[in-house]
C-alpha cells in the first residue's frame, strides 16, 4: 500500500535514506520507496503497524517518522505503532501515536513526523493520509 497527503495529493509518504518524507513518486525507484506493507501494530493488534520492502519498520524516533529494524523492545514497538482516527477529509484516516497519545503523524516542510494535536485546519490536513493501493 502507499499513503497519500490529503493536502498534496500528488505526493506520497517516501523513504528518502532511513527518512519518511512526502515526495512525488515519478520514477520506478520513488515507487517502490512509497510502497509499504500494512500490518496489526506491534504494540496494539488493533492499531497498525507499517514495514517497508526491506523488512524494517516505520516508527517514530525524536518525534521524527524513520525505517529502522526491530529491535524487539517494548519501545520500539510502541513507537512503530499507530492507530487510524476519522479525519475530516472523506476517505482519510489520521494517524495517532499508540504511545503518545493526542499525537499524529503530520507532514511538515514534506518531512513525516509526530506532533500534538492542533484544533487548526492546516494541521488536520496535513495529519490526514489516504491509503491507497501500492504505487509499486
Amino acid at each position: 500500500m502507499s499513503i497519500r497527503s490529503v493536502n498534496y495529493p500528488d505526493r506520497y509518504w517516501q523513504l528518502s535514506g532511513s527518512y519518511v518524507t512526502l515526495a512525488q513518486a515519478n520514477s520506478p525507484s520513488a515507487r517502490h520507496d512509497a510502497t509499504f506493507e500494512r500490518v496489526a501494530g506491534l504494540a496494539d493488534s488493533s492499531c497498525y503497524s507499517f514495514t517497508a520492502g526491506d523488512g524494517t519498520y516505520l516508527r517514530h524516533r525524536s518525534f521524527v517518522l524513520r525505517a529502522e529494524r526491530n529491535d524487539g523492545s517494548s519501545l520500539f514497538r510502541k513507537d512503530a505503532t499507530f492507530c487510524p482516527r476519522p479525519s475530516s477529509h472523506s476517505g482519510a484516516v489520521m494517524l495517532e501515536s499508540a504511545n503518545y497519545p493526542g499525537r499524529f503523524l503530520r507532514h511538515r516542510n514534506f518531512q513525516v513526523r509526530l506532533e500534538p494535536y492542533q484544533h487548526d485546519g492546516l494541521y488536520r490536513a496535513d495529519a490526514s493520509f489516504r491509503l491507497v493501493a501500492g504505487l509499486d
